[in-house]
């Protein structure tokens, strides 16, 4: 029975100095902007395409050309492409305070005037630890096939944590929003 114990003991003693890492959640923040005051129109934000490997839970890692990584403890606070049609809507909205910007498929579900919808290509750290974002935009009045295109491409530092790929996503995410009130204005 003494020899149970002290098994028992043991073992919990190891145990007990096994903890896991804590876990950080992410979101990619809207940032200020240039002022274009726009024309009053309803701007409905889509839903944003990504490809499969930048459609994970955690937050992309430096890695080679051919790498999809994440860190393992650092997640995203929601879905990716969820979470950076929310922030273009509050970037889009600092942007063209004239208008009023919506996120389709949101909660409100009045029909937009214009509509908006991104493609994202890349977006992610290289090796070095810059984030590169290409992506296509698009716009086009409710109801038609007039289609005003263009491709956005930006990189900015990032270094190797998650915290400081986050803020260049954030910024990169900032300058795509200008790119996009330029389009709409």
């Amino acid at each position: 029975m003494k020899r149970r114990f002290i098994i028992a003991s043991s073992c919990a003693a190891l145990l007990s100095g096994c903890t896991s890492a804590p876990v950080h959640n992410w979101r990619i923040v809207a940032l200020p902007g240039p002022i274009r005051h726009g024309s009053g129109i309803r701007v409905g934000v889509r839903s944003i395409g990504l490809p499969s490997p930048l459609n994970q839970t955690g937050v992309p890692k430096p890695g080679g050309l051919y790498a999809a990584n994440t860190f393992p403890n650092d997640l995203w606070a929601g879905p990716l492409a969820s979470m950076l049609q929310t922030t273009m809507v509050e970037n889009l909205a600092q942007r063209l305070p004239a208008d009023t910007i919506l996120a389709d498929g949101g909660a409100i579900g009045a029909s937009p005037d214009q509509i908006v919808e991104i493609q994202i290509f890349s977006f992610a750290p290289d090796a070095s630890g810059t984030v590169k974002l290409a992506a296509q935009f698009g716009t086009r009045p409710t109801g038609k096939q007039d289609w005003n295109l263009s491709n956005f491409t930006a990189s900015a530092a990032g270094g190797q944590t998650a915290d400081t790929i986050t803020a260049a996503m954030s910024q990169l995410w900032s300058q795509a929003a200008n790119h996009l009130a330029t389009m709409l204005a």
